[in-house]
């Protein structure tokens, strides 16, 4: 009788202590999570915190020259000017291509998930596709391919836990308001997977550019370049990574492609028939700047 009173409290203490075992876990499971997500959020925000305050000396000054209410200014200029001026300039962030991520996750909506068109952990590349125009074969350029790593004068702990990724944006997605159906175009991304709020499509930024400047680098290089801001979409990123062009006007935002090496179009193998549709990545390295212009309202 004692062996058969006993049984169940034995069970009993069994099953509480294994209830307070998985409580303890989740409790612990919820506390990584959190310094994960922390971890995240400030790898973000160094990356602007971080950035450099002036551009390259070897910039040229046609890569510079915008023009602001039909003024002629130049953005080595206005970097310079005392923040509260206006107009002036700010260096939101800055990149360097590297080997595209192995993962990127997804762009869009909740409603509709893309992945970007890429080639997973290849160097960073210009791609061409043979395409024929009339009787004529030839490379047309594409899209670029690239990962990107912050340009900081300091190490920026838990960067692993983000993804940045440079590609062509195919368009077509309708954000909603303010954004809309942004235009094809170049786009650079940073994303926080940690961050997906529950949506594969959240937890991250992206800009798209248009180009307003074009400067040869040299016959081996592909040129640098002046990009204005057509489109920002954030997607629950808590910071600033890059520039934006508000819709009151007081502020524009440009990206500019500097220190470009290699990337140009092939020279062979788009012949025929038989070569449309080939697509050839050419290898390249580029920085990328991003910068606010204040203005006047």
């Amino acid at each position: 009788m004692k062996t058969a009173r006993t049984r169940p409290v034995r069970v009993i203490a069994t099953l509480a202590l294994t209830v307070m075992a998985f409580g303890g876990c989740d409790d612990d499971d919820d506390d990584d999570d959190n310094d994960e997500k922390a971890a995240a959020t400030e790898a973000v925000k160094r990356i602007s915190q971080d950035a450099p305050t002036s551009l390259p000396a070897n910039v040229p000054d046609e890569v510079l020259r915008v023009t602001l209410g039909g003024v002629e200014y130049n953005l080595r200029e206005l970097l310079s000017r005392p923040p509260e001026s206006r107009p002036s300039a700010h260096i939101v962030a800055a990149y360097q291509t590297v080997s595209t991520p192995a993962d990127p996750p997804p762009f869009g909506t909740r409603d509709v998930a893309v992945l970007p068109d890429s080639t997973r952990e290849a160097p960073a590349a210009q791609v061409y596709e043979c395409r024929q125009n009339a009787s004529d074969f030839a490379w047309a350029f594409l899209q670029p391919e690239a990962g990107l790593q912050p340009i900081t004068d300091e190490t920026i702990p838990a960067l692993e836990k983000l993804v940045l990724d440079h590609f062509r944006y195919p368009a077509g997605i309708d954000f909603g308001p303010p954004t809309g159906t942004p235009p094809v175009g170049p786009a650079w991304r940073v994303s926080a997977p940690l961050l997906d709020e529950g949506s594969p499509t959240a937890g991250q930024t992206l800009f798209i550019g248009s180009v307003e400047a074009t400067v040869a680098n040299g016959p081996g290089n592909v040129p640098l370049l002046r990009l204005a801001n057509v489109a920002r979409i954030d997607r629950g990123l808590p910071s600033e990574v890059f520039s934006r062009t508000p819709s009151d006007g007081t502020q524009t935002g440009y990206v500019l492609r500097l220190n470009t090496a290699g990337g140009i179009t092939p020279t062979t193998g788009c012949d025929g028939t038989s070569d449309m549709g080939k697509r050839k990545r050419v290898p390249y390295a580029a920085d990328y700047y991003f910068i606010d212009v204040f203005t006047t309202p």
